[in-house]
């Protein structure tokens, strides 16, 4: 969306305001002029004090960024006293408060993010790659942490990232699946390094899962975001289950294989053209070995020769 509104005005000034849940993220856009953030609280006590600062910016447009109907952004829109509020209404009360509605339709095969482009323009059929979510991994604020990161990979090896970690439990492979599908790997391609991503208690079991590979294998966790990123950045591929981190390997450009339990992928499917998906309707662990293989095999070969 944002990209989108900077391509429509490319003169404007764009002002983001975001929940305290994205505030780790938010400073890495770097197509936003300004943000702010709603701080943790109650939620409607802390967006009236920060929208109703802004009041005095004097806004001539103001945008949901809500695939849906939503009553707190209808207030936020209004409360920032912007000209033109445009957002997804229903019958709701709050629907008053914006000036320029669009009419929402759910729609279970449109991308969640195409929901949101239509807000801009009801005319998007689809997501154009020039607007593609993009987060610049030249930024100082990534860049600086390569030499840390250089530490964790193997120089001439294929560095393959993966996450022991989700808070989807069907959108995780066990241990004995992960060893199996990556000691095969490894016997199709000697040189493959596993960097094993986890967070919180999770490291014992990522203790776990080294011990049980074959190849080489650096434990890592959390280290702030922007080492996180530039991890990803530096990473060859990515093998994981479906969650954020899909989408911000999305946003880095990375190939990646990301394996789907029950979230609609249609909805809600990394936005790239270096992703492949593959999907169970119940868990992970039940899609067939062989074609995660496959895929990763092909992701290996697409990676190196290019």
């Amino acid at each position: 969306m944002i990209q989108s509104l900077k391509n429509k005005y490319p003169e404007a000034k764009i002002t983001l305001v975001g929940s305290f849940r994205g505030k780790k993220l938010i400073p890495y856009i770097d197509t936003i002029d300004v943000f702010f953030i709603i701080p943790k609280g109650n939620k409607y006590i802390q967006t009236l004090k920060v929208c109703l600062s802004l009041r005095k910016e004097g806004f001539d447009l103001a945008f949901s960024a809500k695939a849906a109907p939503q009553k707190l952004m209808n207030l936020a829109l209004w409360l920032t006293g912007a000209k033109k509020r445009i957002a997804y209404t229903d019958n709701h009360w709050s629907s008053i408060l914006i000036n320029s509605p669009r009419l929402y339709k759910r729609n279970k095969n449109q991308h969640n993010a195409l929901s949101i482009l239509k807000i801009i323009s009801p005319k998007f059929k689809e997501i154009p790659n020039n607007i593609y979510p993009r987060i610049n991994a030249k930024q100082n604020s990534i860049t600086n942490f390569k030499d840390k990161v250089n530490l964790i990979l193997e120089p001439n090896c294929f560095n393959l990232f993966i996450s022991i970690s989700n808070n989807r439990k069907t959108s995780i492979l066990t241990n004995d699946n992960l060893c199996q599908i990556l000691n095969r790997l490894h016997k199709q391609h000697n040189n493959l390094h596993i960097i094993i991503f986890y967070i919180h208690d999770d490291i014992y079991q990522a203790q776990e899962l080294k011990k049980l590979l074959n190849s080489t294998s650096e434990i890592v966790t959390n280290q702030g975001m922007g080492h996180f990123l530039c991890l990803l950045d530096m990473v060859d591929a990515l093998f994981i289950g479906d969650g954020g981190l899909m989408h911000l390997a999305a946003a880095l450009n990375k190939n990646q294989l990301v394996l789907f339990a029950k979230t609609p992928v249609e909805e809600w499917g990394p936005i790239s053209n270096k992703a492949k998906l593959l999907m169970d309707n119940n868990d992970i662990n039940n899609i067939p070995k062989d074609v995660i293989n496959k895929e990763l095999n092909l992701i290996m070969n697409r990676t190196i020769n290019t």
